[in-house]
């Protein structure tokens, strides 16, 4: 794959992400009958504008301070996941002092520096309730059982590193990697297999995309699931992420409306369910970045999570340059989302690099209100 394709998949993922959730977001406490009676039969398909601004939530987020940890954790020199994890996890801190403490500038973290990231986007209750622990002087353990959205949401940026950078973290260790992240606040396993999943899927699509339906089911069931399997035989869990995932495809495939679907898989507020309803999404729609995000945001669920993960792999995909210009015009610090997806993609020189990741500088950001 030549450099270009590469950094339009890299950044259609992670904008793609951003899109979704910022559609998503306006309606995620919302019933599809109340969707629609807002904004007619066919649900929200144009952003709802806040200050001339389509704002995302947490998903994204997150997403951003998971790559900061990835990237700091690489240029430290760190490769294996048990050394990258350390970093992640202190970044999650860093966002979640942005949705608890006044604003300020948090050393070791540039990403505190963007004054925009220290808005409070209904954070799930999961990730803070999780990180106050871990960010207490004890550092008292995290103890739960839950399976929520809140770690898929934020892992594609693991999947596009490993799309670009093999030699440094393979399909395995990156799917290790991301089930680790979501570990660190969501503790039951279909949330780390979830993760896990995410994660390899967003590295095949971008290294093979675009592709046709037959061939993204060979990315998720062949590819993903069957290396899963390989890594955890026999787990009544995974068997069921499994099924469900199947029956996603298999629907996508289908006469059945879009909200019967959609309402067979779940409504996107645990792990598995986000996931499914994200590869159905991708899976109908396949060639149209903007079909695919709205029919994932146009359920009675989770929308901003759906939204977000469908938009994660529909972008890795079909790349940047197939998101509909509506979608880019006003969504919430775009040019940065745009410059942590070329980070992730290698395309940064290595001054920029040195720049984000260790003097913790913002780099080419200057235009964005920083704290």
């Amino acid at each position: 794959m030549g450099a270009e394709q590469l950094r339009n998949r890299c950044r259609g993922s992670l904008v793609g992400g951003a899109v979704g959730d910022a559609l998503g977001y306006e309606v995620e406490f919302m019933r599809l009958s109340e969707i629609r009676k807002r904004f007619g039969e066919g649900g929200i398909s144009d952003y709802v504008l806040h200050g001339g601004r389509a704002l995302f939530s947490d998903d994204t987020q997150m997403s951003l301070f998971t790559a900061e940890g990835l990237l700091a954790a690489v240029v430290d020199g760190k490769i294996f996941e048990k050394e990258i994890l350390p970093y992640i996890t202190t970044a999650y801190q860093h966002w979640y002092y942005t949705q608890s403490c006044p604003p300020m500038k948090k050393s070791g973290s540039w990403l505190t520096h963007i004054g925009p990231l220290w808005a409070r986007r209904a954070p799930g209750m999961t990730c803070m309730s999780a990180l106050h622990d871990i960010s207490m002087a004890n550092r008292a353990p995290v103890v739960n059982n839950s399976k929520g959205c809140g770690g898929v949401m934020r892992v594609a940026p693991i999947g596009i590193f490993a799309a670009a950078h093999r030699g440094v973290l393979d399909l395995e260790h990156a799917a290790y990697l991301a089930g680790y992240a979501a570990d660190i606040t969501h503790k039951h396993p279909l949330s780390t297999y979830s993760s896990m999943a995410l994660a390899m899927i967003v590295a095949d699509c971008i290294a093979y995309g675009p592709v046709d339906r037959s061939k993204f089911r060979f990315i998720v069931m062949e590819r993903t699931f069957n290396l899963l399997g390989l890594y955890f035989e026999g787990d009544e869990h995974l068997a069921g992420l499994r099924a469900l995932t199947a029956r996603a495809l298999d629907l996508a495939e289908s006469d059945k409306s879009d909200a019967d679907a959609i309402g067979e898989l779940g409504e996107g507020w645990v792990a598995e369910e986000t996931l499914a309803i994200a590869v159905y999404s991708v899976m109908r729609y396949i060639d149209n970045f903007e079909k695919c995000v709205v029919c994932a945001v146009n359920h009675d669920g989770d929308s901003d999570s759906t939204g977000a993960v469908a938009g994660n792999i529909i972008g890795a995909l079909l790349g940047y340059r197939a998101i509909p210009e509506k979608y880019l015009r006003n969504l919430e610090l775009h040019d940065l989302l745009v410059s942590v997806a070329d980070d992730l993609g290698g395309m940064s020189d290595e001054k920029q690099m040195k720049e984000r990741y260790v003097d913790h500088k913002p780099y080419n950001v200057n235009h964005l209100y920083l704290v």
